[in-house]
C-alpha cells in the first residue's frame, strides 16, 4: 500500500487525528485533567466587580462567575474541575 492508493478524504483523516494527538502530547496533564471528576463544595463570593463575582473555592484557583446576580460574602454551591479556571455549576445555598 503507497500514499497514491489512500483517498484525500483518509488521508485528511489521519493527520486530523495525528493533529489532536500532538496537542495532547504536548498538553500533558491538561488531558487528564480534562477527563477528570467534578467536584462540587460551597464557596463564598468574595469580590464583585462590574457584574463579576470572584470566589476561591478549596483548592486555591479564584475562579470568575460572570453577569453574577449574587452578592459579596453569598454562599454558593460550585461545580468545577480541579485545576481549570472555569464553574461549570453554580447556585446559592
Amino acid at each position: 500500500m503507497s500514499f497514491e492508493e489512500i483517498s484525500l478524504k483518509k488521508l485528511a483523516i489521519i493527520f486530523i487525528i495525528a493533529g489532536v494527538v500532538l496537542v495532547f502530547a504536548i498538553m500533558g496533564s491538561s488531558v487528564t485533567n480534562l477527563f477528570s471528576a467534578s467536584i462540587t463544595e460551597e464557596a463564598e463570593v468574595k469580590m464583585k466587580q462590574a457584574g463579576d463575582c470572584v470566589l476561591e473555592p478549596s483548592d486555591g484557583i479564584p475562579r470568575i462567575i460572570s453577569d453574577c446576580p449574587y452578592n459579596v460574602n453569598d454562599t454558593l454551591v460550585i461545580t468545577y474541575k480541579p485545576q481549570q479556571p472555569s464553574i461549570h455549576n453554580h447556585e446559592p445555598v
